[in-house]
Formats: C-alpha cells, sequence, structure tokens
C-alpha cells in the first residue's frame, strides 16, 4: 500500500461547486475585489470570531503586512521562535527589521515564555512573533498577550496552521491583537492555490493592512502608503467560500484520525517499543488537527527511510532551526539554554494526516510502526 503524507481529499460535490461560482465570474468578469471577496470576510468572521479580516495573496504577505501596520521598520528587533518555517523569519528581514530568535518549550514545542523574558531585558524587542505550529499554540499564550499589552510590546500571532484551533475554549483568532494565516492548499482552509490574511481585533490597524495590501491606496489614485500588490483574487476566494462550508467537517476528520494514531499508541503491548513517541496537543488547546507529531527514538532519517520502504511518506516539519540556515547568515542570534530546537528538528516526524483518511490506510501505518518495534 503507498500511503501520502498528504492527499488534498475533498467532498464528491465540492468540486462542481466550485466550478458552477467560477463560471458566475467569467460570466461576470469580476476577478478582483468582487462578491466573493465580501461573502469570504463575512464567513470567515462567523468561523473565527475575529473583529476585522482583511485578505491578500499569501500568508508571507500578510506576515509583512502585519509588521508594517503596527510599524515595525528598519532595524527594529523582532524576537521570533527558532522552530517555525522561513516565512516567519523572511517577513521580518523583508520589512528591514533585525529578528533574533527564541528556542522553544519542550512540552508544547511553542516559543519558551521564560527565554521570552529573558530576550526582552537583552533586546527590547518592538514586536514578536509567535507561531502556532501544528495548530496548537503555546501552553502560556495568555501570559504572552497580557505581558505584551501591558508592555506596549506588538505581539503578531503566526497562525498559518492554526484555523479552526481553539485555545481555554475559544477560537484561537477571537482574542489577539493582530494574528496571519495562509490558505497554502495544504493547510486546513486550503485554496486552489496562494492565499493569505490578516485577523485583529483593531479597527485602526485593519485600516491599515487594507490600505497596504493594496499599494496603500487611500483613493484609487491617492496613496497613503508605501505598500504591497497583495490581493486574494475571486478565484481563490470563490473556492475558500466553498471550503468554509465543509471546514468543520474536515477538521473532524483530521482530529478523528489523529485519535486513532494515539488510541494506537495507547493500546500497544507493553512488553515493546514503539520507533517513535506520539504527541497530543496541550490539555489548554482543542487543536485542528493539521499535522500529526511525533518524536523519533532515533531520527527522522532513519525512521521515515524505514517507512518509505513500506511505502509511508512522512513529513518532517520542520527539519532546520532558522539559526541554522544558511540564508540567516550573520543574523542568526539565538536565545536559547539548551538548544532544544535543534533536537527536535532532528527528530520530529509526522506521519500521514489528511481530511478523509480511510481506516485501512491508518491501520497500515500503525501496522507498519508495529512490525518496526523492539521487544
Amino acid at each position: 500500500m503507498q500511503i501520502p503524507f498528504i492527499n488534498l481529499r475533498v467532498e464528491p460535490d465540492f468540486n462542481p461547486k466550485v466550478k458552477t461560482r467560477w463560471e458566475q465570474s467569467l460570466e461576470k468578469s469580476q476577478f478582483i475585489a468582487g462578491e466573493a471577496l465580501i461573502e469570504l470576510n463575512h464567513k470567515i468572521l462567523d468561523f473565527t470570531k475575529a473583529k476585522n479580516f482583511i485578505a491578500c495573496a499569501n500568508g508571507t504577505d500578510a506576515l509583512q503586512i502585519a509588521l508594517r501596520a503596527v510599524g515595525v521598520g528598519i532595524n527594529d528587533c523582532v524576537l521570533l521562535p527558532d522552530f517555525t518555517f522561513w516565512a516567519t523569519y523572511e517577513a521580518v528581514i523583508n520589512v528591514g527589521a533585525r529578528p533574533v530568535m527564541v528556542d522553544i518549550c519542550p512540552q508544547d514545542f511553542q516559543m519558551d515564555f521564560d527565554l521570552f523574558l529573558i530576550a526582552i531585558e537583552k533586546y527590547s524587542p518592538k514586536a514578536i512573533i509567535l507561531v502556532h505550529l501544528y495548530g496548537w499554540c503555546s501552553i502560556r499564550l495568555a501570559e504572552f498577550r497580557e505581558f505584551c499589552k501591558v508592555k506596549n510590546i506588538y505581539l503578531i500571532e503566526d497562525g498559518a496552521q492554526a484555523i479552526g484551533s481553539f485555545y481555554q475554549g475559544k477560537p484561537i483568532f477571537e482574542n489577539a491583537f493582530i494574528a496571519t494565516t495562509s490558505f497554502y492548499p495544504a493547510k486546513v482552509l486550503g485554496a486552489a492555490g496562494d492565499g493569505g490574511g490578516i485577523f485583529t481585533n483593531n479597527a485602526e490597524i485593519a485600516q491599515i493592512c487594507t490600505q497596504l495590501s493594496n499599494h496603500g491606496r487611500s483613493s484609487h489614485y491617492g496613496h497613503q502608503f508605501v505598500g504591497w500588490n497583495s490581493r486574494l483574487d475571486e478565484v481563490q476566494a470563490h473556492y475558500l467560500v466553498v471550503a468554509l462550508d465543509y471546514l468543520a467537517l474536515r477538521i473532524e476528520s483530521r482530529k478523528n484520525s489523529e485519535k486513532k494514531y494515539l488510541e494506537f499508541q495507547s493500546n500497544f503491548a507493553s512488553n515493546k517499543v514503539l520507533p517513535l513517541e506520539m504527541k497530543a496537543a496541550p490539555s489548554e488547546i482543542n487543536s485542528n488537527g493539521y499535522l500529526q507529531v511525533s518524536l523519533s527514538k532515533t531520527s527522522y532519517k532513519e525512521l521515515s527511510d524505514q517507512l518509505k520502504i513500506k511505502g509511508i511518506n512522512c513529513g518532517n516539519v520542520y527539519p532546520s532551526p532558522m539559526s541554522a540556515q544558511i540564508g540567516a547568515g550573520e543574523l542568526n542570534e539565538l536565545v536559547t539554554k539548551d538548544k532544544i530546537t535543534y533536537e527536535i528538528c532532528n527528530r520530529i516526524i509526522n506521519l500521514p494526516l489528511f481530511p478523509y483518511m480511510h481506516d485501512e490506510e491508518i491501520n497500515y501505518v500503525c501496522q507498519s510502526l508495529s512490525d518496526l518495534c523492539k521487544t
């Protein structure tokens, strides 16, 4: 059996609904800032409970626009976790700011709050970016939010993987000052290409983000800011509107598959040792099932090579700390005690997990892991 790491399975009636909407756009010649974008705005705010949403061209632009909107610019210091995707780091560089990485907490794989406090004292950052990796978030997110509010530090939440996640019983974007997301096709809410967005509960910041994403416009030929051409087109908006109708079902499917993996581990014979340890989101977080998260007992490469022989494709999200990337050059400053990110990057392995996985697919992965176990 061949099991992909991800399969973008959709419901039987999904594609026909999308095609119908696309044909309507063609008939109306409506491609930018049309009815679908307005509809998307209403539906996504209803789903996330945020107050304002600004669609843009991709998740990287969303981060850059958010940074610019709160006034981050040349030589400002921005703290970010060492464990994230390159776009988080890239966005800081692209607005002219200086990134400083902070190591992660081994309990939740998010920025370590105690190291964050040390970094605050040392660098006096203008902003920090928290990354809600795996659809999880820091178990101390409330403390991060309160600290930044009291100290007047801008907190940007990179939620590219977190739409549909809950923290302390509330949608994760509901209480965020400003947060971003990505609609890359493999995300929980994916488009038919690139797309992104910004959530904020601040009306003034929302207005600035809207302008920055559309050439800094104050009127059609009036430009208050130097911005971007970063608009979400109607093709993607139509696709996302339909996808939102199915999002709850897709998340439920993902979480059921994740639960089956964890049940397999829990029920596994006690006299044998699996080659990995499966992780669940901390109790404070009700995740969206974006990725299955495990730690290999050896290394990602060794275990993934063994599973690939059996036709099982795994992920390694992510294989390198930001501070170790060649592109970081001399801008690789890291606040750490034990370099936890370096260890996690070597061992993290993500088993196949996607909407509507079949039981036989999950069973095959589990049986293959069982075959690799040690007595």
